[in-house]
């Protein structure tokens, strides 16, 4: 991979000198400005980096496109130090946002074929970043960022044909990425990093292969105060309302979410038709620690957009057929209802808990149980944040996946049934439940 410092001398924008100039100047002006007490009490730092980063081209079409290019981004964030007693059980975590900025068509003069079908990205996600070891001085840590992301460039069926991953300006962007966090001074931290940078507009739109790039990055931190030290588990009370009580819980949460899909740009039709996606889940899970819980569900998926895939067609009285070849070669067609198009899905699941917000990570399986074929494959990935309203009621939104591609983005609400294993003898009452996990 060529190295940071000729991608960064190689078509690097003026948008990227503006960033880096910024960001040190912020350092040099809030650290010259009056002591505001949330500065003080608060860890907040600064960072800018600079990326190398490469196409990871999972779909054969996006294989024409340039393998490298530059990036830059700017965070502003927070170092917890314990002020919930969540954040000690995470190694105190670092919580902010980050502006990214990437020319993906820098070098599109090597393949005038392509040209500049990609341009360039402007993002702006919140991210939480994990310690993985509990050292101050020198640091593993796994930061995941959520957000969206601006892309100058997609699909046009006339203009930009080239451009087969994006069928929007509007997407998601998703970042994962582990990084060594190296303490200078106190107030000074380098830090280097390599992870997966993910856009996507969860099928709003298509066509919606995504893009997903891996980069390397290089930068520097800096605490606009000296920073405070971290509180220890002992010095607060035994539990904060919604946490965890140390007690056994199984429970049973059910929710509904929908999505919308517009399939225009690759199938033809009505482009301002959207269809509608219904997915009801239901999840099974255990509390195995005060943060974190696992179990396994089921979903039943209707996707309107499947009755637009090839194979399905109406006929003049508005009735929907699908055709089927066997592996022998033998076709058929038969008539298909609405709701034969639902899919039943089993997955095993996965959850992490900040208080109120908890993030789901689900593997799982589209079970087959009528003769409409699957259109998909039959393995899946999704991504839920949840964001608890009281004890029982809470608020998702949810993307799934298949090894990269977006399949389609939800949100909804959901309920949870709590059952403890057993009562709290001593105080002769049940507790509140495990709450926002």
């Amino acid at each position: 991979m060529t190295n940071f410092a000729v991608l960064f001398e190689m078509k690097c924008s003026k948008t990227h000198s503006v960033l880096l100039l910024l960001t040190l100047l912020l350092c040099g002006v809030v650290a010259r400005g009056q002591d505001y007490p949330w500065l003080s009490h608060n860890n907040i730092m600064v960072e800018a980096r600079v990326h190398a980063g490469v196409f990871w081209h999972h779909h054969f079409e996006m294989q024409k496109f340039s393998a490298r290019y530059p990036a830059i981004e700017a965070s502003i964030y927070q170092n917890t130090y314990g002020k919930n007693e969540w954040e000690s059980a995470y190694n105190y975590p670092y919580i902010g946002v980050t502006f990214y900025h990437a020319n993906f068509g820098f070098n599109f003069e090597q393949n005038p074929a392509v040209g500049d079908a990609l341009g360039s990205v402007y993002a702006l996600y919140p991210f939480i970043n994990y310690p993985l070891n509990p050292s101050e001085q020198c640091q593993l840590t796994f930061k995941l960022g959520v957000g969206l992301g601006y892309l100058t460039k997609h699909f046009d069926n006339l203009d930009n044909y080239q451009n087969f991953s994006i069928g929007s300006h509007l997407n998601a962007a998703a970042n994962l990425s582990f990084e060594y966090r190296q303490r200078i001074t106190r107030r000074f931290t380098t830090v280097a990093s390599f992870g997966l940078t993910h856009f996507s507009n969860g099928s709003t739109k298509l066509p919606n292969y995504g893009l997903n790039t891996f980069s390397g990055a290089i930068g520097l931190a800096y605490y606009l105060r000296e920073p405070r030290l971290n509180l220890t588990p002992a010095s607060r009370p035994e539990n904060y309302p919604f946490e965890f009580d140390r007690k056994k819980w199984l429970s049973l949460d059910v929710d509904y979410g929908i999505g919308f899909k517009n399939v225009s740009q690759t199938l033809g039709g009505d482009s301002t038709q959207y269809y509608r996606v219904h997915d009801l889940s239901t999840y099974l899970l255990a509390q195995f620690t005060p943060y974190s819980r696992a179990g396994v569900g089921l979903s039943l998926v209707l996707d309107l957009s499947d009755q637009t895939l090839p194979g399905y067609s109406r006929d003049n009285d508005n009735n929907l057929y699908v055709t089927v070849i066997d592996p022998e070669g033998h076709q058929e067609t038969f008539p298909v209802e609405i709701y034969q198009l639902t899919r039943l899905n089993f997955n095993l699941c996965y959850a992490m808990t900040m208080e109120r917000l908890s993030y789901y990570f689900e593997f799982g399986w589209h079970l087959k149980y009528n003769k409409v074929p699957l259109p998909k494959g039959n393995i899946y990935q999704k991504v839920t944040a949840r964001y608890q309203l009281s004890d029982n009621i809470y608020a998702h939104l949810g993307l799934m996946t298949h090894f990269g591609r977006a399949d389609y983005l939800c949100f909804g609400l959901g309920y949870r049934f709590n059952q403890k294993y057993y009562l709290n003898h001593e105080k002769g009452t049940r507790h509140l439940p495990p709450g926002v996990h």
